[in-house]
């Protein structure tokens, strides 16, 4: 009695898990389908001129081309003549009732043979996804903010000064190595007593508090002078590249060769003309200029940013599954191409099915926000905000008009910047119907953002 009621629960828990799984299917709203009929007897007309077409064509052994027996042709070409007949008329029929439904059809459709059609019909249903009926978002409540930041003459002077340090000489020295000196360093290095590879090098140069090397290394190295020899520990970070050496504390015996001490350039006329500018005044302004244009760029990204995730917010709409894969494949085979390029090989099919969904999807829903905003709207770019975009992008060229011109003159280079004028107008327009918050970044802040 006791094992009964065990397989009676059983029973009782499948049915219901069966029940929770069933609940969790839901249909897809998007989902449409169409009845397509074929007139049997156009069937039969197609195949038997297909047929003739064919045997002008066929060579069989014994008979010369295109004099083979009709029956002979049907027997060898038959099955397929009217699968290549039957596909393309109901590809035709399917055309036709898209267009008659004024469908939006996402994706390729599933098409399959129905049964109980009449004697002289031969059925098919075409089952297909729509895209969802998409109305301009309500963002009256959502917070955007909008980021600002203060170009000072303090950033334009360190910018000219890292300038200047990229084009510093330096003079031999017998001086102790300190910062920002040039030191040409031996070195070998072993762990547990044994070199290890890419721990030995001869005349090795870098400068001195640069952060190229290991900060342990470089205390190592501070303070020695030319000619003299040292022994020192350097214990790797945790999460170095080298498993072998992730962690692990390393002694290294370096002879340090030789010391240059820095020698900045003058700010002046001369400095300037290095650079292929007339003089220091006219470097200073292109420098301010140029970072202007950078600030403006980086804080109208983050802007976008904020706007484009506010559009998300509030959109609560179904997505065609098939637009949304689409736009995953497209983003696996990026990331693929991406990987290469560093000399890692993998296939699509090494991919989780879950990489990038969330991704896709949120770009498909965007698009489509987008595309709703910009055609109810009028949200398109004009052919003057183009015009702005190019001459803004070719104040940093020698030429600009010539650059200018590129961009216009170019079918495929215009329509590049006419996406970007439109996504700033959709931009605009958030900002003007949302609730907007200014912050202030700091320019360091700034700068340093590489997302």
């Amino acid at each position: 009695m006791a094992e009964e009621t065990k397989v009676e629960d059983k029973t009782v828990e499948a049915a219901e898990a069966a029940a929770e799984v069933k609940e969790e299917v839901k249909p897809n709203p998007l989902e449409r389908k169409v009845e397509i009929l074929l007139d049997r007897k156009e069937v039969e007309k197609q195949v038997a001129k297909g047929l003739r077409e064919r045997g002008k064509k066929a060579r069989f052994h014994g008979f010369r081309p295109g004099k083979a027996p009709a029956a002979m042709v049907a027997a060898a070409y038959g099955r397929e003549v009217e699968y290549d007949v039957i596909n393309k008329l109901a590809i035709d029929e399917y055309i036709k009732k898209i267009e008659e439904g004024m469908y939006r059809v996402s994706g390729m459709p599933d098409i399959a043979p129905t049964e109980g059609a009449d004697a002289d019909k031969i059925s098919f249903t075409a089952t297909f996804e729509v895209f969802p009926e998409v109305t301009v978002p309500d963002v009256k409540d959502v917070e955007v903010t909008k980021y600002e930041c203060e170009l000072t003459d303090e950033n334009v002077n360190k910018t000219i000064d890292v300038m200047r340090k990229q084009r510093a000489t330096y003079n031999p020295t017998e001086k102790a190595a300190a910062d920002t000196d040039e030191v040409t360093v031996d070195f070998k290095g072993t762990l547990d007593g044994e070199a290890f590879a890419g721990g030995t090098a001869s005349d090795y140069k870098f400068i001195l508090g640069a952060g190229r090397m290991l900060a342990e290394f470089e205390n190592g190295i501070r303070g020695m002078k030319p000619g003299e020899t040292k022994t020192f520990p350097v214990t790797f970070p945790e999460n170095y590249p080298s498993k072998e050496l992730a962690g692990k504390t390393v002694e290294f015996e370096a002879t340090l060769k030789a010391v240059g001490e820095e020698v900045l350039p003058a700010l002046d006329d001369e400095f300037a003309k290095s650079l292929q500018i007339e003089s220091f005044e006219k470097m200073k302004n292109d420098v301010k200029d140029n970072l202007q244009r950078e600030v403006e760029a980086r804080l109208q990204a983050r802007t976008k940013q904020s706007a484009m995730s506010a559009l998300l917010s509030v959109s609560d709409f179904p997505l065609p599954h098939a637009a949304v894969e689409e736009q995953r494949q497209a983003l696996i085979h990026d990331a693929v191409e991406k990987m290469k390029l560093q000399g890692i090989k993998l296939q699509p099919q090494d991919i989780p099915a879950s990489a990038m969904l969330q991704e896709a999807t949120q770009r498909v829903r965007l698009g489509l926000e987008i595309s709703t905003l910009v055609e109810k709207e009028n949200l398109q770019g004009t052919d003057e905000q183009v015009k702005a975009l190019a001459e803004n992008i070719a104040k940093s060229y020698e030429d600009p008009k010539e650059v200018v011109d590129w961009y216009i003159n170019n079918p495929q280079h215009k329509a590049e910047l006419a996406a970007v004028a439109t996504e700033n107008n959709v931009v605009d327009w958030v900002l003007k119907n949302a609730k907007v918050k200014n912050e202030k970044i700091p320019f360091e802040n700034l700068m340093a953002d590489r997302a």
